[in-house]
């Protein structure tokens, strides 16, 4: 499509609007004829369509030549940017703040109404805040170690402890899928809010599922188990998730909804479980393989970081 000088994008971006408030006006009040209202929808499509065209050049322009050179003259958000260690672990933050909050609410929830639910959620929620402090913990300690192989040696100590604490995790997750099936749990969202956390979750799971398998290829315990750890957030959002569908649509389906709650959970603490034996299993291998000098499939020797 031709460029357009700035007062012409105005002007069509004008049109746009006036011809989508007339196409509503046709589709909800039917008070135009049948000719009028399909020209309109029409003209509504057309201008929309090449209004997102320049919209989304217009911003593909700005990104590439003016935020991306005013992030790389600030030596703080080009790290960020460039620095992909950084970036993740910077991220982690966020995560364990709201993890802490989130064991603390669920915590008092739990004591003050008596619910083991929620209390099954605060120790949950404990153990996570507890392997992302970790990890953001000892990232701060290892900058202050110059030799490759004592910050390969202390990656591998997180790799394998938070490996562990999946297992006992997976142990929560089981109390949690009990609860389930024999008495009640979990939450509600009012009104539409549930779609939209339906959307953040599949969105979370599917990117945390994405990074882990890219993690694969690289040489960093450590990100490699914080990305586990993102991954494993995701799947037991899922289960939250599932409770509070069935809570807001499956109303007189008791007996359906213990099942696929017990289905979900056991799948669920199955896999955390696995990827806790796994990680123990994984962090032997790594030990062997980091002091024989050897690269198990090209992933986290001693030699790169």
């Amino acid at each position: 499509m031709p460029e357009l000088p700035l007062r012409f994008k105005i002007l069509l971006y004008v049109t746009m609007v006036l011809f989508a408030a007339l196409a509503l006006i046709c589709a909800l009040g039917n008070y135009a004829p049948f000719g009028v209202a399909i020209v309109s929808y029409v003209l509504a499509a057309v201008t929309l369509a090449a209004s997102c065209y320049y919209i989304v050049k217009d911003l593909r322009h700005g990104v590439k030549h003016i935020i991306k050179p005013g992030i790389a003259a600030n030596p703080y958000t080009n790290k960020v940017a460039t620095d992909d260690r950084f970036r993740v672990v910077l991220f982690a933050v966020p995560g364990a703040t709201s993890n802490v909050i989130f064991a603390v609410f669920n915590g008092v929830i739990g004591l003050v109404g008596r619910s083991a639910w929620f209390g099954s959620l605060s120790a949950y929620y404990i153990l996570l805040s507890v392997m992302r402090i970790g990890v953001v913990w000892q990232e701060n300690c290892l900058r202050n170690i110059s030799q490759k192989e004592e910050r390969m040696e202390k990656e591998i100590i997180v790799y394998r402890r938070n490996s562990i604490l999946f297992i006992l995790m997976a142990v929560v997750l089981e109390g949690m899928v009990m609860l389930l099936e024999f008495s009640a749990g979990g939450k509600n969202y009012p009104g539409f809010t549930i779609y939209a956390a339906a959307a953040y979750t599949f969105y979370k799971i599917i990117k945390s599922l994405i990074k882990v398998i890219q993690e694969g290829k690289k040489k960093s315990p450590l990100i490699a188990i914080l990305r586990k750890i993102n991954y494993i957030d995701g799947c037991v959002s899922i289960l939250t998730l599932q409770t509070a569908m069935f809570a807001s649509f499956a109303q007189g389906q008791l007996e359906f909804v213990k099942i696929m709650n017990g289905i979900t959970g056991t799948v669920v603490f199955l896999m955390v479980l696995t990827m806790g034996i796994q990680g123990i299993l994984r962090s032997k291998k790594l030990v062997k393989n980091w002091r024989t000098g050897g690269n198990e499939n090209g992933s986290y020797s001693s030699s790169g970081r």
